[in-house]
């Protein structure tokens, strides 16, 4: 077997054992997260606003322990019911206390996202003015002009310029 062949196995056998990893837990052939494909609306921005109660360090959204896809299930039941975000926020604040919301009432959380999103905007329009800038300074010349015709000095000027330069440097 050459090498490209081996490398081909190789790199074949890696990917079809690593694609159940990469799929994510929500992919997983578990009967509890098979409810999880079908949309709900309000589910995505309600669980991303819970925060585990397990470690109280990931949004139920993206955290993979059985309190939280338990949690999410929930959110999903009762939205489904037709119960609201809202209502349902406010029993899970009841329960587990107002360290479960990702972002607290009265956080400067919020003023400091949209500072950041500001300062993002403004470091964009600087970022284009400077590139325009740039651009309108480094034009292409017109046909048929020579850059001593722009104002540029000839080859012969700028060679006694900087031999006149080298020699005031050496007498120094």
């Amino acid at each position: 077997m050459n090498s490209r062949k081996l490398a081909a196995a190789l790199f074949l056998s890696t990917l079809v054992v690593g694609l159940p990893a990469l799929a994510g837990p929500e992919h997983d052939h578990d009967p509890a997260s098979a409810n999880f494909d079908q949309y709900v609306p309000g589910a995505a921005a309600l669980e991303g606003r819970i925060i585990a109660p397990c470690c109280w360090t990931q949004t139920i959204d993206i955290h993979g322990s059985p309190i939280s896809t338990e949690l999410r299930q929930e959110i999903r039941r009762r939205l489904t019911a037709g119960e609201s975000a809202d209502a349902i926020e406010k029993s899970l604040v009841e329960r587990f206390g107002p360290k479960v919301l990702a972002v607290p009432p009265g956080s400067r959380l919020g003023s400091a996202g949209i500072l950041l999103g500001l300062g993002m905007l403004g470091a964009g329009v600087g970022a284009v003015v400077l590139l325009r800038r740039w651009q309108r300074r480094s034009a292409p010349l017109p046909l048929g002009a020579t850059p001593a015709a722009a104002g540029a000095p000839n080859d012969a000027e700028l060679d006694a310029r900087v031999d006149a330069e080298l020699s005031r440097l050496d007498g120094e």
